[in-house]
């Protein structure tokens, strides 16, 4: 019956139909795993032809003159426009 509490127990629990219909799913479920395993190993794979492709796409651009190299300077003084972000000026309060 649907719904119907089994009197299992897991750790001293109590478990429905829901639950087990759950661990067969998974737990139980050799084949969640792989799938599990598969879908890790895709998402890796396209990040890291994403970071290959961002690399080409910036040594392209530098090769076509269309990205020219940028100086830091360790330690040195900001330049104008970052001293004027907003991102950087300091917290105010807001009164209430």
């Amino acid at each position: 019956m649907v719904g119907e509490i089994h009197q299992g127990s897991i750790a001293g629990l109590r478990y429905d139909d829901d639950d087990e219909r759950f661990y067969e799913e998974t737990v139980y479920n050799e084949e969640y795993y792989i799938e599990q395993e598969r879908e890790l190993i895709r998402q890796s794979n396209l990040d890291l032809e994403l970071e290959e492709l961002e690399k080409r796409n910036i040594r392209e651009m530098r090769e076509e003159g269309l990205l020219r190299p940028v100086l830091i300077k360790l330690g040195g003084t900001e330049s104008k426009a970052e001293e004027e972000s907003p991102l950087d000026q300091p917290e105010t309060e807001i009164p209430f």
